[in-house]
């Protein structure tokens, strides 16, 4: 009687073990699935910060460009400006003659 009672405590007690070690292994694997889940979201928001922090460079370039271009066609526009129509001596030209 009294090594059945054992062999029924000893039974239990692997029971007891297998679910436990059963237990950890899934608390282990929901808690790798929820780590690896971190991980991605991680990934995706430093992509995107890249992203933007790209983005954000572009537009200010390009503005500063814009800026630039424009400017040298104000030069230009400024120089053609200065060089164009010239002035003549006299009170013009084709008009009628006085008479005396």
């Amino acid at each position: 009687m009294y090594d059945a009672e054992r062999l029924k405590e000893w039974r239990e007690r692997k029971l007891m073990r297998h679910e436990d070690e059963g237990l950890q292994a899934k608390y282990l694997k929901e808690q790798s699935k929820a780590e690896e889940l971190r991980m991605e979201q991680e990934t995706k928001e430093l992509r995107e910060a890249q992203i933007e922090e790209k983005w954000k460079k572009f537009v200010i370039e390009s503005g500063i460009e814009k800026e630039m271009q424009i400017q040298q066609l104000v030069e230009l526009a400024e120089i053609r400006g200065s060089k164009g129509k010239k002035k003549r001596k006299g009170g013009g030209g084709g008009g009628k003659k006085k008479k005396k």
